[in-house]
């Protein structure tokens, strides 16, 4: 939900009202939702945070009086005082509250401060940079370095119309493929074996009709997914599958993207073995919350470039900060209310 912004949530609400007419006057048209995620997160891109919205998309915000508060860390789990000392880094830096000590523990993992051998364990993990255009270089990059060959492969759209499509935040107009490629896969394929949007893997093949040839698209692509446990589509290689070209909006493309880099925005939500993390100079709190809790364990972090501490500190001069600790406050005492009701009337 703390992608969600007021514009969006207006045309959630506008078209739920549309789809149930005999229920139009109430909010999202008497349909039941339910909002997930962490306020102090990633924010809207291009708009506001929804307690920070103006008056109807506010109200209907403030609609929502049912809150379920999930308070136990997950990702970060450990008893050690490292393990402790990394999940209370990670909560200071989602309140906001930025500390000196907690900057020098992070600056040992930049990679001035690594190791040589420490340094190149970690060329090979997944860099998370703040903006598309330094995802791309870095990709582009790691992909010529293969030294291989590379498939162009571009979106068929349907010839009667000129639409490209250019917006389709799926399905790109042009991919490049190479095996030995690190790719995501960017649809929901098959969500029963979490076979989603955020699936990474390998490039192990890339299969064209007899009569078809770059830049025309594959038949398929063989990728390996290594947390893959399904059905077995290639029995010497249990961890392969194939993956053919789908729809979306007006594109048939094939439904992957390079993956040595990604952005702090896409990363939101996976759990990665090591990572590369590049802040950027944005001073947003949760781009920088989520980009250091990608990992398990401080450890598999690394930081480059190291920061500044002036530039730490910007966390807490956030224009959004004070009205969502109120906002937080509100939620939690709705909260406590489950919490405190008797069980006939809990969720």
């Amino acid at each position: 939900m703390s992608f969600l912004g007021p514009k969006l949530l207006l045309k959630i609400d506008s078209r739920l009202r549309q789809a149930f007419p005999h229920r139009q006057h109430e909010p999202f048209g008497g349909v039941s939702i339910i909002l997930v995620g962490d306020l102090r997160q990633l924010p809207p891109v291009m708009d506001k945070p929804l307690y920070a919205s103006h008056s109807t998309a506010l109200a209907l915000w403030c609609s929502f009086q049912t809150v379920v508060t999930l308070d136990t860390s997950f990702r970060q789990q450990g008893a050690s005082y490292i393990q402790q000392q990394f999940r209370a880094i990670l909560q200071n830096i989602r309140n906001a509250n930025a500390l000196q000590t907690n900057w020098e523990a992070l600056m040992s993992r930049s990679s001035a401060k690594l190791a040589v051998e420490h340094n190149k364990e970690f060329d090979s993990s997944i860099h998370l940079f703040a903006t598309n255009a330094l995802a791309k270089h870095h990709n582009t990059k790691r992909l010529k370095q293969l030294h291989l060959p590379i498939a162009q492969c571009l979106a068929q759209v349907p010839r009667q119309t000129n639409i490209a499509y250019d917006n389709d935040d799926q399905l790109p107009s042009e991919i490049l493929l190479s095996v030995n490629e690190q790719v995501m896969l960017i649809a929901n394929l098959w969500i029963q074996a979490s076979f989603v949007n955020g699936s990474l893997g390998q490039i192990k093949s890339i299969v064209y009709d007899t009569d078809s040839k770059p830049p025309d698209l594959p038949k398929y692509v063989v990728v390996e997914f290594k947390n893959y446990t399904r059905p077995h589509w290639d029995y010497a290689n249990s961890k392969f599958v194939p993956i053919p070209p789908i729809t979306r909006g007006g594109h048939t493309q094939i439904p992957l993207a390079m993956a040595w880099a990604l952005t702090i925005h896409k990363s939101q939500g996976l759990t990665l073995n090591k990572a590369t993390i590049d802040i950027g100079k944005t001073k947003k709190q949760g781009l920088t919350f989520t980009a250091l809790s990608r990992v398990k364990y401080v450890h598999d972090l690394r930081i480059d470039p190291p920061f500044t501490f002036e530039r730490y500190s910007k966390l807490q001069s956030n224009a959004y900060t004070t009205i969502r600790k109120k906002e937080e406050n509100r939620l939690a005492a709705l909260s406590s209310q489950i919490s405190t009701s008797p069980p006939s009337q809990q969720l």
